[in-house]
């Protein structure tokens, strides 16, 4: 009762549990009431089978105390380890991203320092007139404005003096913008101004900004708007009607960029075969970092969102990330590795420890359970070696006494059964002693009783025929019962039938017989007897008393 009052329970929490959050989901999505409340139960009803299934399964497995040992040394033991490795590989591998973000911002910020710098160079020259306005500077291009105008420099920038560049974001005029900027087609880069009276200059990085951003980070860099067509296709969860988009981590186009940056997956060998690069080479690692917004050059507008896919291979994590003073490597590495031997070998110990506690705990666990087994099918002669020293010992030597008890109880049973056998058909012979077919006359009736105090008791009575007119009656008690007193009841019906039919008279035959009693030099016994002789002819009785009471 108890069993199905806790699964019935069980049933109707989950009943419950599935309905309040089934009917939300169910009416949000604009299914009917009726349908929704028939898929929760029926999903109820499938999760409440798989459980009693499940649990039925866990009582199967574990119904023996070894495995039982087993299993809860699995789960405290050996499951947190490789689910703490788990969660130190990916703590490693969110560190390592946080790392490649900050390498992408240091390549950002050391590019726009570039930029800047290459500006305010400009802007010199310009004011001083040392240099050709139109003359090129490798991957930078400069525009050139007096009095808010353009006079020189790439078409690319706009007519009129960006002032929107002179701000940040938040509109502070002494910082200036330091984000992404879009060209005519859509395709971000980096900006700076240098300013100075009714003279300006805006430097532009001109060529691949992924490229640049990628060599100066040592981490190959993918940039790409929220609508870029080259992107893939985003993963789109849907939960209660409302839409989450998550944006990839790379584009098409990024990606064949990425297999010329690193070398596809495959190495060149010393003849010339392909062979797999090492784990350390390979581009493993990968984050993604929201750039900012993307402004337009003229106006700054807002014209998308820039998020930045990164992508980098765990040696250039450690070669970035790792000191470079060798003494301090070897101490750090020296204590690393002390400390992980310490705790594997710990590990190690305690593992051997746990194996032989669950084997030598299981196999005496299933010793007593054979020896219980054998002494429940009656064989009480089964013993368990004893060769422990703790609890399970003792517990094993308790039951070889309570055994060798048993089988000792169970021997004087079957003796004292053997015994009452014996005294059953003892007593069954003492009443097969006594008269049962008594005479009768037309003077004299005999009733009798006879219910002895033991199984075989002492108690005596008869009555013999001495000739056709006279019979004999007598009574008698032998002292003490059992076996020995029915003997001698025995040995004293037989002599008085003796010395009855050599018919003489009351008072000799118990002479007779307290002789034959004392001949046999027993002295802790006695009998006490009352004969009677009736004679019918001259209707007269003569009794003698032999210490008998009345």
């Amino acid at each position: 009762m108890p069993t199905l009052r806790r699964f019935l329970l069980t049933a109707g929490f989950l009943a419950v549990t599935i309905l309040v959050i089934a009917i939300p989901v169910g009416l949000t999505a604009g299914w009917p009431l009726t349908q929704v409340v028939v898929k929760a139960l029926l999903l109820g009803a499938a999760l409440l089978l798989l459980l009693w299934w499940l649990g039925r399964l866990v009582r199967t497995l574990l119904w023996r105390v070894g495995r039982r040992l087993a299993f809860s040394y699995f789960l405290i033991g050996v499951l947190p380890i490789p689910m703490v490795l788990a969660l130190i590989l990916l703590n490693a591998y969110l560190l390592a991203g946080y790392f490649l973000g900050h390498l992408y911002r240091d390549a950002l910020s050391g590019l726009n320092a570039d930029l800047a710098a290459a500006s305010v160079s400009r802007l010199e020259d310009f004011a001083h007139g040392r240099r050709e306005l139109a003359s090129p500077e490798g991957d930078l291009a400069h525009a050139y404005y007096r009095k808010g105008q353009r006079i020189a420099g790439d078409e690319r920038f706009p007519s009129s003096w960006p002032e929107w560049l002179s701000r940040d974001p938040e509109g502070e005029a002494s910082r200036p913008y330091g984000g992404y900027v879009a060209l005519s087609d859509g395709t971000p880069t980096l900006v700076a101004i240098a300013e100075k009276g009714h003279r300006g200059v805006v430097t532009l990085f001109a060529s691949d900004i992924e490229e640049e951003l990628t060599r100066r980070a040592d981490v190959f860099v993918a940039l790409f708007s929220h609508d870029d067509p080259r992107q893939e296709s985003r993963v789109a969860l849907n939960i209660l009607g409302r839409e989450f988009a998550l944006q990839p981590l790379a584009t098409h186009r990024a990606m064949e960029q990425r297999e010329l940056f690193f070398g596809g997956g495959e190495a060149t060998g010393k003849d010339g075969e392909e062979v797999k690069r090492p784990l350390f080479d390979r581009p493993l690692l990968w984050w993604g970092e929201i750039a900012g917004t993307l402004l337009t050059l003229e106006e700054g507008e807002v014209a998308s969102s820039v998020n930045a896919s990164l992508n980098g291979t765990i040696r250039t994590v450690f070669r970035h990330l790792l000191s470079g003073t060798a003494e301090v490597d070897t101490v750090v590495w020296a204590s690393l590795i002390s400390v992980t031997g310490l705790l594997a070998t710990i590990y190690a110990v305690a593992s051997i420890l746990a194996l032989v506690i669950i084997y030598t705990v299981s196999r005496a666990v299933n010793r007593l359970s054979w020896a219980t087994d054998a002494v429940r099918t009656g064989d009480f002669s089964v013993r368990i070696p004893v060769r422990r020293r703790d609890q399970l010992g003792e517990l094993q030597q308790s039951f070889n006494e309570m055994s060798a008890n048993l089988e000792e109880l169970v021997a004087t049973a079957a003796q004292k059964e053997i015994l009452e056998n014996e005294l059953l058909i003892a007593r069954d012979l003492q009443q097969s002693l006594i008269p049962t077919d008594l005479p009768a006359s037309e003077g004299l009736e005999f009733s009798t009783y006879f219910e002895p105090s033991a199984a075989i008791g002492g108690d005596y009575f008869d009555i013999l025929r001495i000739d056709e007119t006279r019979l004999a009656v007598i009574i008698a008690d032998v002292s003490g019962h059992g076996l020995p007193t029915g003997l001698r009841m025995a040995m004293l019906k037989a002599a008085l039938v003796i010395l009855i039919e050599e018919a003489k008279r009351p008072g000799q035959i118990l002479r007779r017989l307290s002789e034959m009693i004392r001949a046999s030099g027993e002295k802790r016994f006695f009998v006490t007897a009352t004969l009677a002789t009736v004679d019918f002819a001259n209707g007269t009785v003569e009794m003698t008393n032999a210490g008998h009471p009345p």
